[in-house]
């Protein structure tokens, strides 16, 4: 472990952020470390501990803030917080800003969601565009006792009980997550880290702020004054052995699958029914997470509803889930499917909305194009072929061209029913919404994934794959680079 000199340690914060980089083994040296600052006391004590612990863990640092646009000139106020700390200390700044509001009302979230879903968004974009191996956020011990106990008063399960990871996805970090929020405070105060508040966080309409204000000083009070450390244990304990179960259950998972339709899935009802309901259940999730790539929308109630139909008798019985998913019991097998009906209303209902007008990128190329109603962005350049990076570096949001096969100027718009394309590599020609469901794309996803087309034919469904006609070959002497960003942020 690393050693830190007392005299800096005066909280003892500095002292607890090294033992869980190391005890999690969250950072490598040489590695490039993108720290999401929002202004507030725990980003920004994460902001100046990092750099202190940088030039011996011989890291490299980016500060990336993202304005959500719904403060007005606070917000501007905490930018430039965030931007001075970060000049003073010497390290990259990347300011980013997007209109959380527009996306809440264009997807059907809620703010919290939306504002969750952005910000994700744009560190994943400075991630790509300027290379860091890692993101570093600033949540805690206090942050993680809230989110277990709003778990518990949803009824969630252990999975939810499990909080908020140190480690998540092997590339988000969370160096504060053993230290608490009067430590954290304390050494801002001792440093003179200049720091902000969000007068969101004593708005009591939102669930978070009420269990943080109201009823975790309650359970202190009244009930265990431990009661954050121990929110913590129950959480670490959890995540450990949903993590070994996981493990018991994909064994279990290969040996219940049976063969199923393209696009479906399905499991032996004879397995399922000699199965410990308790691992049943598990099962099942874990049918829907491969069906769809998301158990956002599935509660207890809906997995309850699929084990119904192991009950007794014989013959088909049927069950309808969120998001179009049906779940059919034959004699043999339990199949999980997304009907054709379901997607045929999806696209009924996004035909009536309103939906952006197509744009027409004019030509010679802008470097960026911008779209507004779309809120997306596109970024052009020219590349020669005997440079271009290895396909396997090639990341979802680049598609490279062969520029004497393309028909200017391009479009950018929403997929329309009957869109048809050929995926690179696939062979043939298909339909966009048969690409959607054959790949699990989740609705939330294919209602704002546009495709860029010539004056001939789709090019590229955007975020997910080529199509055939336009692809570099060995024969290929200009190319065009296009990379899209999905909210111009």
């Amino acid at each position: 472990m690393l050693n830190v000199h007392r005299r800096s340690d005066d909280t003892g914060l500095l002292l607890t952020v090294t033992r869980t980089l190391d005890v999690f083994s969250m950072v490598a040296p040489g590695e490039r470390i993108l720290i999401g600052v929002s202004g507030g006391p725990d980003s920004m004590a994460l902001l100046y501990l990092l750099h202190r612990l940088s030039p011996p863990l011989k890291l490299q640092l980016g500060v990336a803030h993202l304005n959500h646009c719904l403060r007005g000139v606070s917000a501007d106020r905490d930018a430039e917080v965030v931007r001075q700390a970060a000049q003073n200390l010497g390290i990259p700044y990347h300011l980013g800003s997007a209109n959380v509001m527009k996306v809440k009302k264009k997807l059907g979230l809620s703010l919290e969601d939306a504002a969750h879903r952005i910000r994700y968004a744009f560190f994943n974009k400075i991630m790509l565009a300027d290379g860091y191996n890692k993101l570093a956020l600033g949540h805690h011990m206090d942050d993680n006792a809230e989110q277990v106990l709003m778990a518990l008063l949803r009824g969630a399960g252990p999975r939810g009980l499990s909080g908020i990871a140190p480690v998540r996805e092997k590339r988000i970090i969370r160096p504060l997550i053993n230290a608490n929020r009067l430590q954290i405070e304390e050494f801002v105060r001792k440093e003179g880290i200049v720091s902000v508040t969000d007068a969101s966080n004593d708005d009591l309409t939102f669930m978070r702020n009420r269990v943080r204000k109201r009823l975790i000083p309650l359970l202190a009070t009244e009930y265990n004054p431990r009661i954050t450390d121990h929110l913590n244990r129950l959480a670490d304990v959890t995540r450990a052995e949903e993590k070994w179960l996981d493990q018991i259950v994909l064994a279990e998972f290969k040996k219940v699958r049976v063969a199923a339709p393209r696009g479906a899935i399905a499991l032996s009802i004879d397995s399922l029914r000699l199965t410990p309901s308790a691992l049943t259940r598990r099962l099942v999730r874990m049918a829907l997470k491969n069906l769809t790539g998301t158990l956002r929308r599935i509660t207890f109630s809906h997995i309850q509803s699929t084990m119904n139909l192991l009950a007794g008798g014989s013959g088909e019985k049927t069950c309808h889930l969120p998001d179009g998913i049906r779940v059919l019991r034959t004699n043999q097998q339990l199949v999980f499917q997304i009907t054709e009906e379901s997607t045929r209303i999806t696209s009924n209902a996004l035909e009536k909305k309103k939906s952006p007008p197509e744009a027409i990128i004019p030509y010679p190329l802008p470097q960026v194009f911008k779209n507004e109603e779309m809120g997306t962005s596109l970024r052009f350049f020219r590349h020669q072929p005997h440079k271009l990076p290895n396909w396997s570096a090639v990341r979802s949001h680049q598609a490279y061209f062969d520029v004497k096969k393309l028909h200017f100027p391009l479009r950018l718009r929403l997929p329309v029913p009957g869109d048809r394309f050929t995926p690179l590599g696939a062979g043939g020609s298909q339909k966009i919404k048969k690409y959607f469901i054959d790949h699990r794309i989740p609705r939330v996803i294919r209602a704002v994934t546009p495709v860029l087309a010539d004056q001939q034919r789709i090019i590229w469904l955007v975020g997910q794959r080529m199509d055939e006609y336009a692809k570099v070959t060995e024969n290929t002497y200009d190319v065009l680079c296009v990379e899209y960003f999905l909210l111009d942020i």
